[in-house]
This record gives structure tokens, sequence and C-alpha cells, in this order.
């Protein structure tokens, strides 16, 4: 039995036929495979070539099933049974003719621009994810085969990593995409470079919203992998005929990659970011077996962890270790220093850092001169804490100093660094950081206040009148045009709107006048797509409810 018919054309050789075969191939069953097909059986010595088309031909397994059963007239018993000795699954052999031939070479050229197109694609895109979707197309029209030379040059992959790499921020879609390019580089056979472990690292730690230990681990992985060989056949050459890639041994060819100090320093932030105590003792394990020296980087990250558990003495010993070390602070530390001593409740060394900030853009002058020298000497010998006169105050300083004062309670304090924000000589757009700092200030302590609030004989209350005052309705509504007056292109959140509500519930006495005047407000400007808690609010600002914080 002939059979293969579905595969498409094929070209099929057999031995010479037996006399019984030869008249049946001369027969009516030779006639109507000739009408089907449109061919003619050619004979070559001894052996006899068949040429058929897939379009055209009926399926042979029927027809010969039929003439085996003896339905086709013209054809004896001793036709059929020499015809019934034909052995079905024989192997045959494929003979490429010249049409064969030139319709592969055609597929093989098609083929050939087409990886051409997707490989220009991922060089030249404009963006990111246009990129990442030629390098889907060529990895699934073009998989891996050791025996081929790799469909994906290894300078594309780099190129495509860098791009990957450069995006901020790090998810979950982008750890994977990036740990792809780089399994590709391995299988391969090609080089993985260390800044490309460094950010695969980084990804793995900030996959997710919240660092925990189990993504520390999966660093340390990463890690690991960097000093094991990837998995390759061993294939020295290539017997593909197309494309031949003779490809050097796996232990020949591959030579481990050492970490350096930024890779000690991502797992040190990655750590730092678990909040495991843990974690963190091994991570500087790991960076003090290195060898390596500890860089300003490694400072700011443990300096933002001890700001963070309010450990004030540990944030000193490490500026004294920066200090010896001639490591600058920069405008990070600086940043994180007002943090960690607004925290702790040393508000002035926070605005005594400003201060002195402050200085170096708008210098003072006089006596003001002379404070802001001794408090720039005071900072350097007793926070060890030296302050370049090259640093200026950028946005992230002026809007911590803003959320800092207005969190204390001051703001006259806050008003004037947001003013500074908007008025210096190199000023800075406002920001939405700055103004809920402002309004959860308001809530925070602002109150109602009243005859009715101060009956009976003056109590210490008063004596706190002019900072309670100054968190008052009047105010808040003028930060409130403020903000309403931003120009356009701002995105607001959910929870900046809902701390402006609060706040004048707060000191309104939840006036449903007043609460419909500003919900209309927001709503006018910024629209209504607001779900969550703020659905819940705006129902109960709509049927005149009270409105507070568990709303």
């Amino acid at each position: 039995m002939l059979a293969g018919s579905k595969l498409g054309p094929r070209f099929f050789s057999w031995s010479r036929p037996r006399l019984a075969q030869q008249r049946c191939l001369a027969g009516k069953f030779t006639r109507c495979v000739q009408a089907s097909a449109g061919k003619v059986v050619q004979w070559k010595g001894k052996k006899t070539v068949a040429e058929y088309d897939e379009s055209r031909l009926v399926d042979w397994a029927e027809r010969m099933d039929t003439i085996l059963a003896g339905h086709m007239n013209g054809f004896t018993r001793k036709t059929r049974s020499a015809a019934a000795k034909y052995r079905p699954g024989r192997p045959v052999r494929s003979i490429l003719t010249e049409s064969s031939r030139g319709c592969q070479a055609a597929a093989r050229d098609e083929n050939l621009r087409r990886r051409q197109k997707l490989l220009r694609i991922l060089l030249t895109a404009r963006t990111v994810s246009e990129a990442w979707g030629a390098y889907e197309d060529l990895i699934t029209e073009y998989p891996y085969n050791p025996l081929r030379k790799p469909a994906i040059p290894y300078g594309h992959l780099h190129c495509l990593a860098g791009r990957l790499a450069a995006v901020k921020p790090r998810t979950r879609s982008l750890y994977l995409k990036f740990a792809s390019v780089l399994a590709t580089l391995r299988r391969t056979g090609g080089r993985v470079y260390i800044w490309e472990w460094n950010t695969l690292i980084d990804c793995a730690g900030k996959q997710w919203r919240k660092t925990s230990l189990t993504d520390y681990r999966a660093a340390l992985d990463i890690l690991n992998d960097m000093k094991t060989p990837p998995h390759l056949l061993d294939r020295s050459t290539s017997d593909d005929p197309v494309i031949p890639f003779p490809r050097p041994s796996p232990q020949a060819s591959w030579a481990p990659v050492k970490p350096d100090a930024t890779t000690y320093t991502v797992l040190l932030s990655i750590a730092v970011r678990s909040k495991q105590h843990a974690a963190i003792r091994h991570a500087l394990k790991l960076l003090r077996l290195s060898g390596f020296s500890p860089t300003r980087y490694t400072h700011l990250i443990m300096l933002a962890f001890y700001a963070r558990t309010n450990q004030l003495s540990e944030v000193r010993s490490t500026l004294r270790r920066m200090q010896q070390q001639g490591v600058e602070v920069s405008l990070v530390g600086l940043n994180t220093c007002i943090w960690a001593f607004s925290s702790n409740g040393r508000m002035d060394l926070a605005y005594l850092i400003y201060r002195v900030l402050r200085h170096n853009v708008a210098p003072e002058t006089g006596s003001k001169a002379d404070e802001v020298a001794a408090a720039a000497r005071y900072l350097k010998d007793t926070e060890w804490l030296d302050i370049p006169p090259n640093l200026i105050p950028n946005q992230a300083v002026y809007t911590s100093m803003i959320q800092c004062s207005a969190y204390q309670g001051n703001m006259v304090q806050a008003l004037h660094v947001f003013a500074d924000m908007l008025s210096m000589p190199s000023p800075h757009p406002p920001s939405l950081a700055a103004f809920r700092a402002i309004f959860l200030g308001f809530y925070r302590h602002g109150r109602k206040l009243g005859p009715a609030n101060f009956t009976g004989n003056p109590t210490t209350r008063e004596q706190h009148l002019p900072e309670l005052s100054s968190w008052n309705l009047e105010n808040l509504k003028l930060i409130f045009k403020a903000f309403m007056d931003l120009p356009e292109g701002y995105k607001l959140n959910g929870r900046i709107v809902y701390w402006i509500i609060v706040a004048f519930g707060r000191l309104s006495g939840n006036n449903p006048t007043v609460m419909h005047d500003v919900w209309e407000q927001l709503e006018g400007k910024y629209g209504r797509n607001w779900g969550g808690r703020l659905a819940r609010v705006g129902r109960a600002i709509r049927s005149s409810q009270t409105v507070d914080r568990r709303d």
C-alpha cells in the first residue's frame, strides 16, 4: 500500500515490480492514477519513480484497499493476489527533483527574510514592548536547535537586555522577561555579563510590591547560578546541511562570572527591603567575606534601614564611618537623615540640615549667615554630617521637610518650605505628596474652634491656641484653593482626595454645605472614577451623613 499522501508532496521510489505488478501498473490502475494525478510513471533502469500531486491525487491508501477488496473491474484473481503481497509501511527513499529543490529554496529564502525582519525590529524598535514582541516571535518560530546556529545573535539579546534593564519600576512581568532573555543566552552558549546578573538579582528582589524572605532566597539562587556552568549539549560539530554551526565544548568555553561589590550591595538592599534581620545579617556576612569594601550605596542602604527602624545611634555610627572613609553623603543620605531625626523627635536637627542646604542655593547675609555657618559646624562635629557647599535641595528634600513639619504640627514651617520650593532660584513644581502631607496635617492637628470649646477657666489648651488656630478651616480653604488651581496634567489618586474630605469633615463639623461644595469641585475637575472607600464617602456626602475616618 502506498501511504503518506497526507504529508504534502513526496517522491517515492521502490524496486522493480514483479510481472503481476507490472501488469497492474500498465492496466486500469495506472491509467486511473495518471488521470487523477496528472503525472506520468517513469522508468529509470531498475527503479520506478512515481511523482504525484497532493491537490489532485486521491488517497492511495483507500484506493489500494478497494483494489485488494476486489471491487475494481478488470483485475484477475492472480493480479489481486500479487498486489496483496505488497507490505504496507515499507520504508522508501525520497528523491529530490529540480522542482522540489526550487520549492525548498523559495521556502528557505522566505524564512530567512522573515527572520531578518524580526531581528531588525528587535534592534530598532521604538518601544520595549515592540522589541519584546519580535523576540517572542523569534523564539516561537525558530526554536533552539543545538545543531543549528542560534536564531537570535548574542548582540541582539544583549541589546534587548539593556532596554529591559532601563525599565522602571521593577515588576513581576519585567523579571520574567529579563530571565527569559538571559536563559536564552545561556542555553545557546552565550555569555551573561555581570551587569546582567546584577539586574536580574535586583528584579528578583523587587518583583513584588512587598519584599519577603522568599525573594531574598530567589536572589541567592541567582547568585549560585552565576557560578554554575549552563547545561549545554556537547556537540563539537553540526551535521546540519543548511546552517553548519561548530560549537565548542561547554567546559572549554564557559568561564564563571565573579560577583562584584554591586552584586553584594543589591543583595543587601533586598535583605533590607524584606525587613528580616536574619537576611540582613547574612547579606552583611557575604559582603564581609567577599573582601570588597562597602560602597556609598552600601552605607546609604544601611542608613535607610536604621532610619526606618528608629535606631538613631546606628545612624550616627554609619555617618561616622562614611566620614572616616571619605564617602560623600549626597542628597539621598541627607534626605534619609531628615527622616531619621524627625522620626526620633529631633526636628531641630532636620531643620538645620534644610537650612544649610537652603543657604547653598540662596545665601543669607549678616547674622543669619553666621547662624548657618554655626549650624554647619555643629552638624559636622556632633552628628558626623558634612554638607558640601555644592549641594542644593531638590524636590525630594522639599517634600520630606513639608511632610515632617506637617506631621509634627508645625504648619508655619511647612508652608515656608512649600513657598521655598516654588520661589527659589531653581524652583520645582508643587508635588501632590506635599499637598497630601498638608491635608493630613489638617486632619491630624486641626480642631473646630469656637466659643463652646473654651468655656470655664483657662486651661493648658489655651497655651497652644496659636498652633491650633493655624490649622483652621479658613487656612484649609486657602490650601484647597491652591490645590484646585494646579495646572492640567496632574493625575489625582484616591488617597489625597480621602484626606481632603476627612480634613474638611473634621474642621467644619461635617457641615453638609461645605462637604457638598468640596465634593462637587473635586468631581468637576478630576471626574468621578473613584471606587472603594471614596465611593462610600461620596454616598455619605450626598445623603448628608457624617464623614469620618472610618469611611
